[in-house]
């Protein structure tokens, strides 16, 4: 039994060459990081004026309503914004070295492992430390805040399982190029 063609809707993506789209990739990946760079920084810098300056009580005002809140809990909260900001940093560092090893047409590097495999070892802990924070987050403000379910960590444990099996794919890719350059 034969599919039918669905209608087309009009719109028709352009069709890049696989180098223009390696150097797409890869000044999209050199914005990101400058940009999530420069937060880190900032939300870093923020963290030490906070922890050092000697600021009077602290607090969040809602219309009239003013609510004292501890020191530590904004230096937690910028902590953890920092840690989050860092870890997909350097996961955009990681891509960005994977993408250079593409454009000169060898992927299949013993670094890109190493490269693919700390990025799954980030984002499992970025995702880790995420439901974690969210879950302590939920337990300071009783009511006001859902805490996440161990459902919220099926999409993230799926991406990471996909970074493993990709490094697995990119160890077996390297052993087999080493293989033909010595049988050559």
């Amino acid at each position: 039994m034969r599919i039918p063609k669905l209608p087309s809707l009009g719109i028709r993506l352009p069709r890049l060459a696989q180098g223009q789209m390696i150097r797409l990739l890869g000044a999209a990946l050199s914005a990101a990081f400058w940009i999530l760079a420069l937060m880190t920084v900032a939300a870093t810098l923020l963290f030490i004026f906070m922890a050092f300056a000697p600021l009077g009580p602290l607090g969040l005002t809602a219309g009239e309503t003013s609510l004292p809140v501890p020191r530590a809990y904004f230096l937690f909260a910028i902590g953890a914004v920092t840690a989050y900001l860092g870890g997909f940093t350097l996961i955009l560092r990681h891509l960005r070295l994977i993408i250079q090893t593409l454009r000169m047409g060898d992927p299949f590097q013993p670094a890109n492992v190493n490269r693919l495999k700390q990025i799954g070892i980030t984002l499992a802990v970025v995702t880790g430390g995420a439901w974690i924070g969210q879950t302590l987050v939920s337990r300071l403000v009783r009511g006001e805040l859902e805490a996440p379910s161990v459902v919220d960590l099926i999409t993230p444990a799926f991406s990471i399982l996909v970074v493993f099996v990709l490094t697995a794919v990119f160890r077996e890719g390297a052993r087999l190029r080493r293989e033909s350059e010595l049988t050559i």
